[in-house]
């Protein structure tokens, strides 16, 4: 006896898909107005004479080729060239080597993993603030170790034109590093544990299985950390 046909039920897939593009409505006005429109404007306003006030009398390159003569553009250039590559390799490093010890089984990790992360949930300002503190020369390390009888040390990055954008990179490393840790932490754990019993059976040197091994598998997460 033939099967009976069994009653063909409507797809509710699509509607479904369009109930979750209809809900992505704000979001997509919010990214459109408050991204992509004031990305807009700003282009718009630098072909203007705007200076405090925006206003709207074009004046073409004009801005453009006074920015670009400056001095202080040149010097702005420089130093987010310089924070910008230290920052992320330096990030990157200090959280991989992080998250390498982390994942090495360690007693109290998870009481570590939160030390290591914390300052990553403190806001920018207080972590301006806290690093301002510690590198003024009157208040912070230098005054400090100056203290305990090391009177011709020095400290002064922060008020050094030629080596505060160092400091900021030392306190933006101490705040970031944390998330790259955990990253990596986690891109850590995802690695199969056979290939560490392989490794150890061909007698691999552990700084060789990282580098030839571990690190290529670890390119998203590098990649993501890096983003």
């Amino acid at each position: 006896m033939a099967e009976p046909a069994r009653l063909s039920r409507p797809n509710r897939r699509p509607y479904r898909l369009n109930m979750a593009a209809r809900a992505l409505i704000p979001a997509w006005i919010i990214v459109v107005a408050a991204y992509i429109g004031t990305m807009i404007w700003t282009i718009v306003i630098s072909f203007t004479g705007s200076k405090l006030l925006p206003v709207y009398n074009f004046v073409g390159f004009d801005q453009y080729v006074r920015l670009f003569a400056s001095d202080r553009w040149q010097v702005s250039v420089w130093h987010l060239a310089v924070f910008g590559v230290l920052f992320i390799v330096c990030c990157l490093i200090v959280g991989f080597l992080l998250a390498v010890a982390l994942d090495q089984k360690i007693r109290f990790e998870n009481t570590f993993r939160t030390i290591f992360l914390y300052p990553y949930a403190m806001s920018f300002i207080v972590t301006g603030l806290v690093w301002q503190w510690l590198m003024n020369p009157n208040l912070g390390i230098q005054n400090t170790v100056r203290n305990w009888g090391w009177t011709s040390f020095t400290f002064d990055w922060a008020v050094n034109s030629n080596l505060a954008v160092f400091a900021l990179v030392i306190a933006a490393i101490w705040q970031a590093s944390g998330l790259v840790m955990a990253l990596m932490l986690a891109g850590l754990r995802g690695v199969d544990t056979e290939l560490w019993k392989a490794a150890k059976i061909d007698r691999i040197p552990t700084w060789r299985v990282y580098v030839s091994i571990i690190l290529p598998i670890l390119t998203p997460t590098i990649t993501t950390a890096t983003v």
